[in-house]
């Protein structure tokens, strides 16, 4: 817990540090699949099971299931709620999207019915393996301390002649937040009241990650499946977040507010390989295992800020900075899937996936040569992502039962939290269920539901000894999934 109370983290990582910060390192390298309606009703527990697009991102190998040509896709209705608590003020925020997590086409090729090798398949599928949709909004009356008026934030600037004060601080400075003083040294002060300020936290973004994947795969005496495939990875994310404090009504002071806003556009294309195999070791037990490479990300990335105040006697001040650009590499950490399944007969099976990674291992890296005199050095940052995050473990359970004609299925999941094996925070679970309507022999919808839910702790700033309470974040997200299947 220590970690996760020490350090500005976010509710899935929604609050990431602008400018490439540990907080991005575990934005970027979570995946949350958002594919056929097929396997998020069954909580994407997919890895023994294969013969569906998504499970092909999960185990490759899934695809050797196919005994036909099959096209999907899917549509995605999503509605991602947050609820905020500080210092006994709840607030809320929601965010509503549609969007087409999933398309995919699948080619087979019968080999033989006697010799080892009974067909091959061929495979190009979207899946959307995380969503960066939402809205949060939170306020509360702070007793303690402001950002800007509390002796952390002022001692980092004591000493500091006004003309040299670093580029962080200049918003506050041009905007008369803080002022000057000298004695015997230059030291500074707020104009915002020590205590008992209204502050608020608003973050609205949008985007998501997707992978295109170039899938082949074999089906050996129908026992062993093996697949690979090598994936074309997207990541795009723009919003703005904006901070801000009031005065308490009824102060007799001069100020009256102050908020800094943050726009933030990030683009990144990518690659990653991964390769399966599943082995049907009777009619009752299925095995699976697959290992996916790290994926190795080029970004481009921008970012503006506003700052604004309002005084009673002087008005309006503002301040906007320049528009900073970033390229930058970032690698995502390698990953390994383990999956049993068991099949009933006719009537069912229950499928269960656990699987390891290490959000700790994640990485940036300047694109430029380090004898470049504009090369920036990402070991601090590099070394605050090893000691914040960790090695954890997702498991998904899921299950699936024949009527008739139809399929019946339901799912959970849980993901471990991204700090590290015995942490909590950041953690999420998840519950799904659905159904599989045939409209023809060769033509079925799917239609599925997921709920999630997780809960952390965001700090808005580190006040030193006068301490904050954090905000406590939950979010409760929802997601209508149906998918067109047509086999030929």
């Amino acid at each position: 817990m220590k970690r996760i109370f020490t350090t500005v983290i976010t509710l899935l990582c929604f609050l990431s540090a602008f400018a490439q910060g540990a907080d991005d390192a575990c934005l970027f390298s979570q995946t949350y699949y958002q594919g056929t309606a097929k396997a998020l009703g069954m909580g994407n527990a997919m890895g023994a099971v294969g013969g569906d697009m998504t499970a092909i991102n999960i185990n490759p190998a899934g695809m050797g299931i196919y005994r036909s040509n099959e096209f999907t896709t899917s549509l995605n209705l999503l509605d991602n709620y947050h609820s905020s608590h500080y210092y006994g003020t709840q607030t809320s925020g929601n965010k509503t999207r549609l969007s087409i997590p999933n398309i995919g086409w699948i080619s087979t090729k019968q080999r033989s019915n006697y010799r080892p090798l009974r067909s091959t398949q061929f495979g190009i599928g979207l899946t959307r393996i995380n969503d960066y949709n939402i809205r949060t909004y939170a306020q509360g009356l702070n007793p303690t301390s402001s950002r800007t008026n509390n002796p952390t934030f002022l001692s980092q600037i004591e000493g500091i002649h006004y003309e040299d004060l670093p580029s962080d601080i200049w918003p506050y400075w041009n905007t008369y937040l803080i002022d000057h003083q000298y004695s015997d040294h230059w030291y500074y002060t707020s104009n915002v009241p020590e205590n008992n300020v209204w502050q608020s936290l608003e973050c609205d973004f949008k985007g998501r990650s997707e992978e295109w994947s170039f899938s082949g795969s074999a089906n050996f005496s129908e026992k062993l499946f093996v697949g690979i495939s090598l994936n074309l990875t997207h990541i795009k994310r723009t919003g703005n977040m904006v901070t801000g404090e009031n005065k308490k009504q009824g102060d007799n002071v001069d100020f009256e507010s102050w908020s800094f806003s943050e726009e933030l556009c990030s683009n990144a294309m990518g690659c990653n390989a991964k390769i399966g195999v599943i082995y049907h070791l009777n009619r009752l037990i299925r095995l699976g295992c697959a290992f996916h490479t790290p994926s190795l990300y080029s970004f481009d990335e921008s970012r503006q800020t506003m700052t604004k105040s309002q005084f009673e006697t002087s008005g309006l001040h503002t301040y906007t900075s320049q528009e900073y650009n970033y390229e930058y590499t970032f690698i995502k950490p390698l990953k390994w899937v383990g999956s049993m399944a068991f099949v009933i007969g006719q009537q069912g099976i229950i499928s269960l996936d656990a699987e390891y990674t290490n959000f700790g291992a994640a990485y940036f890296k300047d694109t430029k040569d380090e004898n470049d005199p504009d090369y920036y050095d990402y070991t601090p940052k590099n070394d605050k992502i090893r000691e914040t995050y960790g090695k954890t473990f997702n498991f998904r359970l899921g299950t699936e039962w024949s009527l008739g004609t139809s399929y019946l299925r339901a799912g959970a999941a849980y993901y471990g939290s991204p700090f590290g094996l015995g942490e909590s925070g950041g953690s999420v679970k998840k519950a799904s269920c659905g159904i599989s309507v045939p409209v023809s022999e060769s033509t079925t919808f799917d239609f599925a539901y997921e709920f999630s839910h997780g809960k952390t702790y965001t700090f808005l700033y580190d006040a030193g000894d006068l301490g904050i309470e954090p905000i406590t974040q939950t979010q409760f997200k929802h997601i209508l999934t149906t998918t067109l299947k047509v086999r030929f």
